[in-house]
This record gives structure tokens, sequence and C-alpha cells, in this order.
């Protein structure tokens, strides 16, 4: 049964019209037209981004950067759930080949062409990324399944696992999701209150990926890299989706200003002084975290003083490059290193990679990312078959070049 829809949500926190402007930068995130846009978003993006970049360019100084990757899967998890659930309350359906298209649409542009210019540089043999990479790694990388593929092959490679396209297990993990969160949700739309089935589900898959990471005895790599052991993350995000969605009430009032900046300021102790040698980070840590990330969400979804903030139009504006930074980032700092460069080391080659990530990832988000998602908005068949198409001759083309 269709539901007429209303000119907010409070499970989203809409405030009102949304501007052209917004229009627009919904349009590149890959937003969906339920979904109001909200700067602050953009802006713990931001911040989360330049705490991976920070880790991977002055590990010493932002010793729990890679957290900033929980935050992402978290704040993937409850946009993706929230898009779900309004589209079906406002609809009477879903129509989940448009959604998987719009994810494609969204990301894949961008990596597959960080993909080839990095096959590319790999033939020519520059900056010995030919040793580094071996054909199968951009195809992991097209076809997401980097995090699997480098937990299958890290007892052999030693240092190359650090190839390139490593940062690309992340992607993995979130393509993998919105894959089984489409099918999750296939089997419960027809249900009552499909939210409170998803609710369960996720609550499941939050413990039993806590319990594994805690008891499970696992390798490094897979407590970091596997699906089942980062999904509480993910599941966190899935849950307060649902809880919102479920509730009808938009967060507010002075106790959810404080937990928005005691979260907030928890997340950025744990930039500076969690570390990845650390015990607890991988028995049961990165559950722990997505706590904390959802403390951060729900300060981020009321008029709070935090979302204002995290919504400085500068810092949301890089919030929207933070996919494009992200993928340019590793790259960067593989080819750029003191023996490239003179010599260079300490905060000078930091800043020179930053700059240098920086202006690729302009280039990338403007000349690759908005113009596909505003000249592109093709089928959904025809996304699939471009994206499979253009897969398979990225997979030729890794065989031939780096065979």
């Amino acid at each position: 049964m269709k539901t007429t829809p209303s000119t907010s949500n409070p499970s989203v926190g809409a405030e009102g019209p949304v501007s052209r402007e917004a229009t627009q930068t919904e349009l590149l995130a890959g937003r969906h037209r339920f979904l109001p846009y909200r700067p602050a978003l953009d802006g713990l993006r931001a911040v989360c981004v330049f705490a991976v970049v920070a880790y991977h360019f002055a590990p010493e100084t932002w010793t729990g950067g890679l957290l900033g990757v929980s935050v992402f899967f978290t704040l993937s998890g409850y946009l993706i759930t929230t898009l779900l659930l309004l589209e079906s309350e406002r609809t009477g359906t879903s129509d989940l080949g448009a959604f998987w298209a719009r994810r494609i649409r969204r990301l894949a542009p961008a990596a597959i062409v960080t993909t080839l210019v990095v096959l590319l540089i790999a033939s020519w043999g520059q900056w010995g990324w030919s040793n580094a990479l071996r054909s199968s790694d951009p195809i992991a990388a097209v076809w997401s399944y980097m995090n699997w593929h480098q937990i299958s092959i890290a007892p052999t490679a030693g240092l190359r696992i650090v190839h390139p396209l490593s940062p690309y297990w992340s992607l993995a993990v979130e393509e993998q999701f919105y894959a089984i969160i489409g099918v999750i949700y296939l089997g419960v739309r027809h249900l009552k209150q499909p939210a409170i089935a998803m609710l369960a589900i996720t609550a499941c898959a939050w413990i039993g990926g806590a319990a594994t990471a805690l008891f499970g005895n696992l390798s490094t790599t897979m407590a970091e890299w596997g699906t089942h052991v980062r999904a509480p993350e993910i599941a966190a995000g899935v849950i307060l989706a649902c809880v919102l969605f479920l509730t009808k009430r938009q967060p507010r009032g002075r106790a959810t200003d404080i937990l928005g900046w005691a979260s907030f300021a928890t997340l950025l102790a744990l930039f500076l002084l969690a570390a990845k040698t650390q015990w607890w980070l991988f028995h049961g840590g990165f559950a722990l975290v997505s706590v904390v990330s959802v403390g951060v969400l729900i300060g981020l979804l009321s008029d709070s003083s935090l979302s204002r903030v995290l919504g400085w139009r500068p810092l949301a504006f890089l919030g929207t490059m933070s996919y494009a930074i992200y993928l340019v980032h590793w790259p960067v700092r593989v080819a750029i290193v003191p023996e490239n460069v003179g010599g260079l080391d300490g905060i000078p080659l930091a800043a020179l990679r930053l700059v240098v990530a920086l202006a690729l990832a302009a280039l990338l988000h403007f000349g690759i990312e908005r113009p596909f998602m505003r000249r592109f908005p093709a089928s959904p068949r025809r996304v699939f078959l471009i994206w499979i198409a253009v897969s398979l001759a990225v997979t030729g083309l890794a065989y031939g070049l780096l065979s």
C-alpha cells in the first residue's frame, strides 16, 4: 500500500525545503530524493577521510586514523537503510535494481578510472609498481572482493600487500554490504513491519560479528578485512536507521547535543591515541567504535551545535570529495617516497603528498564523479551491462599487461 509523501521525516531530520545547491550535492553524493541533504554528514566525511590520510601519510601522529574507515561503514549503514525504508514507505515499493544501479553509478566510475591509471603505471614499470602489483590486484578491485583477496595472499605476499590498490578492501566490504542489505530487504519487504525484521537481523549480525572478533582466534588480516568481522560497524548504522524510522522521532535537545560532542571528542581521541598494534582493536574494538560513531550520528541528525560546526561549508565541500580523496591518497603515498623526491622526509614529505592527493582528487571528482552522476542517468539494465563490460575489459587488460 502506498503512503503519501510528507514534507519531512524525523528519522532523517529533514528541515524544510532542500535548496538547489543541496539538491546538486545530493546528486553528486548518489543520494535519493527521499533523503534530505545534511552538510554536517559531509563534514564528518571530511574529518574521517583526513584521519585516514594522516594515518597513512604521518602514522606516528595519527596512529588511530584507520578508524576513519569504521565511521564510514556506520554512516553507510545508516544512510542506505534509511533510503530503502523511506522509499518503501512513501511509494509502497523499493526498486532494488535502481538502488544497486545508483550505487554502481556513484562508486564504479572513479574506482575504475583510478584502477586503470594504476594498472598503466605499473605496466610501464614506474616507481617499482610492476613488482608490487600483480594482475590479480586490479581484478579484485573492479570485482569488489579486494578484502578477501588480501586475506588470501597475506601469508605469502609480504610487503606486496601494500600495493597501490590495497585500500580498495574497504570499498569491497561496502559493496558486499550493498548486495547483502538489498537481499535482506527483498526478503522482509512484504512483512507488515520490515524495519523490525531488519533491526532483528542486523542486531544479530552486530552481536555475531563482535563475538567472532572477540572469541574467534582470528588472524590479524581476517580481523581487519573480513566482511563478517567488520559487519558490526555497518550493522550499527542499520540499527540506528531502523530505530529512528520506527520511532519517527528526530534526535533533539541538550542531551543529544552533549552525546554528539562527547562521542565526537572520543572519536578524535581514538584517531590520535588508538594504534593498530593494540590488542583490543582486533578483538571487538571495531564493534565498540561503531557505538561511538552512532553517538556522533545522533548528534548530527539534530539541529545541534556539533551539526553546525561540522556543517561548515568548506568542510562539507571537502566531504563531498572524500571518496576521490580516499581512492587517490594511497597510490600517491606509494609513489611519493623519499628516494623519488630528492630525499624529502617528515612533514615536508607529508605536505607534498597531501597537496598532490588533493589535486588528483579534485581532478577525479570534477572530471569523473560529477559528470557521471549528472549526465549518465541510465536505466538499471544499461548500468549493469556497461559495468560488467568495463570490468571484463579491465580484467583482460590486467592479465595482458601484468601477467
